[in-house]
């Protein structure tokens, strides 16, 4: 069977343990490199619950940092460029030569890391700014193996 890749829709994370944490689906972009041993995704959107996944959440606590919370209803998120494990799936398309249908297709990546690393470009006018993921696929056996390919029937 012949396949001609289509694309990455969504992409799916979860931590080490196993415990979901988002889904990227606003996905413009996306390649998986194994000799780079890589995925890389670009996405329309600024994704708050990788924010703070890759970051850490902070409470205000201090009376200095109360006073914020009395003038502004908001979360506070410290950024680092610490390395975060994760695993991952990632769904998208293959067609059929025989048939030029499209059939769902799934990476299975049950070893990576993320590592932080944002640019905030602002302006008013244009598009949105894309945010890109760099997630380093790990081998997750003594094998070397790095991910497993799922094709639907």
């Amino acid at each position: 069977m012949n396949y001609g890749i289509r694309d990455i829709i969504e992409l799916h994370v979860f931590d080490e343990a196993g415990n979901f944490i988002s889904t990227i689906n606003t996905l413009k972009k996306g390649s998986i490199s194994v000799a780079n041993r890589t995925i890389r995704v670009k996405d329309a959107l600024l994704n708050g619950d990788m924010l703070k996944f890759l970051n850490k959440s902070e409470d205000t606590k201090s009376d200095y940092d109360k006073f914020f919370s009395k003038t502004q209803n908001c979360e506070t998120i410290v950024f680092n460029r610490r390395v975060v494990n994760c695993k991952l799936i990632a769904e998208g398309f293959y067609r059929k030569q025989e048939n030029q249908k499209d059939v769902l297709v799934q990476y299975e990546m049950p070893k990576c890391s993320i590592v932080s690393a944002y640019n905030f470009n602002h302006s008013y006018m244009g598009d949105a700014d894309d945010f890109d993921y760099v997630f380093e696929i790990k081998e997750f056996n003594e094998k070397g193996d790095l991910f497993k390919l799922h094709i639907e029937k």
